[in-house]
């Protein structure tokens, strides 16, 4: 298996039980692509090293950050989320997540835990559109607060009074116009975009080192893998499979019922390593697939087998000039 360095969920299995229609593998949730930290480039801020483990349920990493200067430098350190697209187009499987902290983002420095701040905002056309939704108490990522269910939230913005229809309509984030509701009442449809970033300020101390970790729960893509998906040339070269994980995939869709798998794809931003001086010092990284049923595959050189379903890649000088693509191949949910 070759690796090229490139970091939610609907329920595979109450789709097939829902539904009589041929599947069609790009039937799939939306993901929430994330990465590195990131802060304004200092040509005196240095990373000797970063530790990233992955797997389905959670990422890890670690870096160790120099300053190299003969003063303490402090700055905003920023771990920004790609933007979530509220509304149609955008299919996030956040059950059970908290409304703001979606991520469960968790920051140490130096082994203390550091309470990061969380931004949230809502945009439409550009504009910043949170003032509007805060009014109406509509959370700005779609999840129900304390005290209400998805369910009663819709019913709420159903049931919304003529003048507040009328202001969220005018800023284009709301609509009523379709009307296959029950009983033909019409039913809101929710347009904006999302916008979420952890941030906190950092000192880093002069000619010193600190270590700076994170983690959190990954929001990937998931969606059903079929004989087609496998023999894409597209899909071939993307998660460059080998000879082996084809086999082990052939062998599996045959077994499968309905000739399908669960696929997930996770994805990590390591191009945000270019907002520190220089290339990483050490780079290592770690997949896990959790499972030994379950097959992965990523594209890159040098990674090695290091445990019965995990696989590691490190290398010296590393500047990353694309992000981290990952597949895992897993049975349907019985």
């Amino acid at each position: 298996m070759r690796m090229n360095p490139y970091a939610v969920l609907v329920s595979l299995a109450l789709l097939l039980a829902a539904s009589d229609t041929p599947l069609r593998a790009n039937d799939s949730t939306a993901s929430l692509d994330a990465g590195g930290l990131r802060l304004t480039f200092n040509p005196d801020i240095e990373m000797e090293s970063e530790r990233l483990f992955l797997s389905r349920n959670e990422v890890r990493v670690a870096y160790r950050f120099h300053n190299k200067s003969s003063r303490d430098i402090g700055t905003l350190v920023a771990f920004p989320l790609p933007v979530m697209e509220i509304g149609e187009t955008g299919n996030y499987a956040l059950d059970g997540r908290d409304p703001v902290d979606i991520m469960g983002f968790a920051v140490t420095v130096d082994g203390k835990p550091v309470k990061p701040s969380v931004e949230v905002k809502a945009t439409r056309f550009g504009v910043d559109v949170t003032a509007v939704l805060q009014r109406h108490a509509i959370p700005v990522t779609m999840l129900p607060g304390r005290g209400e269910s998805a369910s009663e939230l819709n019913d709420r913005l159903n049931d919304l009074p003529d003048d507040a229809r009328r202001e969220l309509e005018r800023h284009g984030v709301i609509d009523w116009h379709s009307s296959f509701g029950a009983q033909n009442k019409p039913l809101a449809n929710v347009h904006w975009n999302a916008h979420i970033a952890y941030y906190w300020f950092q000192t880093f101390p002069a000619r010193r080192t600190i270590e700076v970790t994170h983690r959190y729960r990954p929001v990937p893509r998931q969606f059903f893998f079929t004989k087609t998906d496998l023999e894409s040339a597209e899909m071939r070269q993307g998660y460059c499979m080998d000879p082996g994980f084809v086999r082990g995939a052939q062998a599996r869709l045959q077994k499968a019922s309905l000739d399908v798998l669960a696929g997930t794809e996770l994805k990590y931003v390591l191009t945000t390593a270019g907002n520190w001086l220089g290339p990483i010092g050490r780079f290592e990284l770690t997949v896990d697939k959790g499972s030994p049923d379950v097959l992965v595959s990523f594209c890159g050189e040098g990674v090695r087998r290091t445990g019965p379903t995990t696989f590691t890649l490190a290398k010296d000088k590393f500047s990353p000039d694309a992000d981290l693509r990952v597949l895992f191949l897993a049975p349907m949910p019985q």
